[in-house]
């Protein structure tokens, strides 16, 4: 019996096992002595202190809170390590001793240099004093394991920036090993403020992301962007390149690690770094599955920066004081070990000046116009031109037998007019793309890059098989037929789906209400087509042959001799006309719509 009661206490967990707080046994490892796996997620917890740099014996307020509205946690253990190390190092005094005690770790007695909580009680946030040692020891990380249920706590993986001895060497920078640093949207516009691009998007969905919280004398930046390269943020008095500060985030793909890179643009010329690395510190780095991500520290002005200012080459060995609001600026590219190309043509700048002691979250300015323009000429050419196009060649060829306009048959005078319009309007749109780009290759457009030059192929292909096509007479005139229609059809589909996808990139970035008055269009435009084929089987049935198919016929020919294939019934026109006349009426309401949005986004 004794034995059973024994081996139940050992599993239960850390919550019900030891409510006052974490045992001595976890000093090492600071793992709960119970059953259950660690969590492998980023915690939704942080460690915050309000010091950058230490002296002996000097005091650092430590804050350990969730993030956002993210669950509370019942139990906690905290220590300050040296980098490599697993020896508590200073001395802990706890604030509120109703939930808070200090533990006693390693061979000194009486050492309180770790830190538990007392009771089982919901906490959002504790707060500790922790004392340095008399001589400094090297740069100090605090960490923490936190159990939020008795099931779920996260082992030593909530870690605060470090706090640095200015006497040690450089801070250590965290390796690109494939474990995300855990830059996150929780929080946003309530504890920090954040960029977010798309609008609303969480890392690692983002094209780009940052955010910034203040922390004593110093602002917590976290960013980053979906890129193989770096992903960079510019601190500026105006919307442009030039007398920036630049900060980038940078993965060498040569020796596997990512750094962040304190630099100074001067123009459109690569920037130039600062070897010191002044005011900037805590530096954290990752690159997981295609997303580049950054931690770091840095000071809001020169004064709170001390002995790390810049150097004197890089804007006279200044950088700019947040304590004022500036614009924000991202941007991302390649690079080659260390060293940074030349961003790509999707970079993004804030809507307004930005204070980055606020929790605001901040918003993208307009989309570039040369942008814009892009993308209303593909919403007008696919969405209108093509689709009323394809309409008419299917479905009212029989309408205006006898009729002509410019000297053709009207429904393929107007199909013409449309379809040589959607290529026109199309190549306009990549030839102004291709201009905002730098005519260079747009990686960071993905699917939407590769799916566009295929529509446009496609687009080109079509009128060139059409100049080329046989007689409607010849017998292999059905191979011609088969192809246009699938050429065309391959476009308007790739057409649509390129568009969806060139919604959501940052450089035009519409909102989700855009998205949905596209599916609108896709949907009207369905039942458009079915209900024209069901009326169009229906008149074809009453003769017992296949839907009406009238071909262009060369001119001079006595085109009242041609009969309709299927049969001469022309029934239905009002019908027909009608169903047009809604389809139009409903898809010019779909693009004004979009076009709208593209133009005030």
């Amino acid at each position: 019996m004794w034995l059973s009661v024994f081996s139940l206490l050992v599993v239960m967990p850390v919550g019900r096992a030891y409510p006052g707080g974490a045992p001595a046994s976890a000093c090492v490892d600071m793992t709960p002595q119970h059953g259950p796996s660690e969590q492998n997620s980023a915690p939704p917890y942080e460690l915050i202190v309000d010091k950058t740099e230490y002296v002996g014996g000097e005091e650092v307020q430590v804050t350990l809170r969730r993030t956002g509205n993210s669950a509370t946690f019942k139990g906690f253990f905290i220590q300050a390590r040296t980098p490599g190390s697993t020896d508590a190092q200073g001395r802990f005094t706890t604030v509120d001793s109703g939930t808070t005690k200090t533990v006693n770790c390693g061979s000194v007695a009486n050492s309180q240099n770790s830190v538990s909580h007392t009771g089982r009680g919901e906490k959002s946030s504790v707060t500790v004093t922790w004392t340095a040692p008399a001589n400094r020891v090297g740069h100090i990380q605090f960490r923490a394991t936190v159990v939020q249920t008795e099931e779920i706590f996260w082992v030593s993986s909530v870690k605060s920036a470090y706090v640095e001895d200015p006497t040690a060497g450089p801070v250590p920078t965290v390796a690109s090993d494939g474990q995300d640093i855990g830059v996150t949207s929780s929080g946003c516009g309530s504890t920090k403020g954040c960029y977010q691009a798309p609008t609303g998007c969480a890392p690692p969905s983002c094209e780009y992301f940052s955010s910034w919280q203040t922390s004593g004398n110093n602002i917590l930046f976290e960013i980053s962007g979906k890129t193989a390269g770096y992903v960079a943020i510019g601190i500026s008095e105006d919307k442009k390149m030039g007398e920036d500060d630049i900060y980038e985030c940078l993965y060498d793909s040569d020796a596997g690690t990512t750094t962040v890179h304190s630099a100074w643009s001067t123009g459109k010329s690569r920037p130039e770094r600062d070897n010191t690395q002044g005011g900037v510190s805590a530096i954290q780095g990752s690159y997981v599955e295609g997303v580049v991500s950054c931690k770091f520290t840095r000071a809001i002005n020169d004064a709170a920066a001390g002995r790390r200012k810049r150097q004197a080459k890089v804007n006279n060995g200044r950088f700019y004081d947040l304590n004022s609001d500036f614009f924000l600026l991202m941007a991302k590219g390649s690079t080659t070990g260390s060293t940074i190309s030349y961003h790509t043509a999707n970079r993004v700048v804030s809507s307004r000046e930005v204070d980055f002691q606020s929790n605001t979250q901040v918003t993208g300015a307009n989309s570039p116009d040369i942008v814009k323009a892009h993308g209303a000429l593909m919403m007008i050419a696919w969405v209108a031109t093509a689709s009323v196009g394809v309409l008419m060649a299917r479905f009212f060829k029989h309408l205006w037998p006898e009729d002509k306009l410019c000297k053709e048959k009207v429904w393929f005078s107007i199909h013409r007019a449309l379809m040589i319009s959607t290529v026109l309007l199309t190549i306009i749109a990549l030839i102004l793309i291709l201009t905002y780009n730098n005519w260079l290759w747009a990686t960071h457009a993905g699917a939407h890059a590769i799916i566009g030059i295929i529509v446009v192929i496609l687009a080109l292909i079509n009128p060139l098989m059409a100049l080329a096509r046989p007689h409607p007479d010849q017998p292999k005139r059905f191979i011609f037929n088969w192809a246009h229609w699938a050429v065309g059809t391959a476009a308007r589909i790739l057409g649509v789906v390129a568009i969806f996808l060139g919604m959501d990139l940052a450089a035009l970035d519409l909102p989700p209400a855009a998205t949905f008055i596209m599916v609108g269009w896709v949907i009207w435009h369905a039942l458009a087509e079915i209900v024209l084929e069901i009326h169009n089987c229906a008149t074809s049935s009453k003769l017992g042959g296949r839907p009406e198919e009238l071909e262009m016929d060369t001119k001079g020919e006595d085109q009242k001799s041609k009969p309709l294939r299927g049969g001469g019934y022309t029934g239905g026109h009002g019908f027909r006309k009608g169903v047009l006349g809604i389809y139009v009426f409903g898809m010019l309401g779909f693009l004004i719509a979009l076009l709208v949005y593209v133009g005030i986004n």
